[in-house]
């Protein structure tokens, strides 16, 4: 089933109980929280991307409320559609599928890094804004171009998630990429893990988080560990370790 929503509606409030999730045909959305009484932008979804996943498997209250900053058209699927999906038509099931894992990552990440000092999340929050645009993301080497298939990439939604092209393609439900790399390291151990980083823009401020790749992701010459902002105009990016042929800047507009 779809439903329209107008820009300013809610489509998911933070505290309500429900047991479906939406997947957004078109138009945008901004995930908040109300923290200390105070909103909080936890991220801005676009088309194809999936919110209110959780509630399918849980049934506590929502945790974020969901807005529509443009009209916005979405798919609605609550867990009797899910089970009849799931004999019927599992390939739909694929979105929902891969936002999970991408929990799942997120959370085992979170989890280490709040058993120990993360200087770099610190600086993520006294970071400036220094672009409400868009990124470009550039290759700067022949090996990058080729893994990006062209020079430059413009990046406009949020958030972006960038790994390995999959040999499998679309049906690898492990795979959950905006943003695909060719690895011509040939064999494993790759440089560019299947799930390696993603960008995002929380409250104005655009971040990098490795998503639990192999290798690492290296911004401006330290290593990410968790998240880091953004916090030049011009910023350089090595996809896996310090010797690894992929490099790329991102240039906030």
């Amino acid at each position: 089933m779809s439903v329209s929503y107008k820009k300013g509606e809610v489509i998911i409030q933070q505290g309500a109980h429900e047991t479906c999730a939406y997947i957004i045909e078109s138009g945008r959305v901004e995930v908040s929280c109300m923290v200390n009484e105070k909103k909080t932008v936890l991220a801005i979804l676009g088309q194809k991307q999936l919110v209110g996943e959780m509630s399918l498997m849980e049934d506590i209250a929502r945790s974020a409320t969901v807005t529509a900053i443009e009209d916005t058209k979405v798919s609605v699927i609550d867990r009797k559609q899910f089970n009849r999906l799931l004999t019927e038509n599992p390939r739909k099931l694929f979105p929902i599928i891969k936002a999970l894992f991408e929990r799942l990552r997120t959370a085992n990440k979170n989890i280490v890094l709040m058993e120990r000092s993360d200087p770099q999340k610190k600086k993520a929050k006294q970071g400036e804004k220094v672009g409400t645009g868009h990124i470009v993301l550039t290759a700067a080497n022949e090996s990058s171009t080729m893994a990006l298939g062209s020079k430059t990439v413009g990046i406009g939604d949020f958030p972006c998630k960038v790994g390995r092209t999959s040999t499998i393609g679309e049906d690898d439900i492990f795979a959950d990429n905006d943003i695909s790399l060719k690895d011509n390291t040939g064999e494993p151990p790759y440089n560019i893990s299947s799930n390696h980083f993603l960008i995002d823009r929380v409250d104005g401020n655009y971040i990098v988080i490795d998503r639990g790749s192999s290798h690492g992701t290296i911004v401006n010459g330290t290593k990410v560990e968790g998240s880091c902002t953004l916090d030049k105009k011009v910023n350089e990016l090595v996809v896996g370790a310090e010797n690894s042929p992929f490099v790329f800047t991102l240039e906030i507009k």
